[in-house]
């Protein structure tokens, strides 16, 4: 982030934790998605391997297997949270297909730089 950008968010409107969402969903749009897991109470399963993630009709964050819409979360009512080793995510918000709150483990296909 830049030091214009950071000057002009301390008088913005938007949240730390909406802008966090909206930054990392610009730099993982159109990238290839290795595996993804979906928390459940008592373990994490294998919802798909070789998916992409991408912005769909410009605010939602959309993860795709084949023809498949595994999650479609609105970016801005999201929270996501990058790995320390930048080498995947855990995205949490509410599943515009099926209406429930959901938390998911997305590991990219590479290491990808800040």
């Amino acid at each position: 982030m830049g030091f214009l950008n950071k000057f002009l968010s301390k008088f913005s409107r938007v949240s730390p934790a909406v802008m966090q969402s909206r930054e990392i969903a610009a730099k993982l749009n159109d990238s290839h998605i290795k595996y993804a897991l979906i928390k459940t109470e008592t373990d994490d399963l294998i919802v798909g391997r070789d998916g992409h993630v991408n912005i769909v009709d410009g605010d939602c964050f959309e993860l795709v297997f084949g023809v498949e819409s595994i999650f479609k979360f609105k970016i801005d009512e999201m929270q996501i949270w990058e790995f320390m080793s930048l080498d995947g995510a855990t995205v949490t918000g509410f599943d515009l297909n099926d209406g429930y709150e959901k938390t998911y483990v997305i590991y990219y296909d590479k290491h990808l730089e800040r």
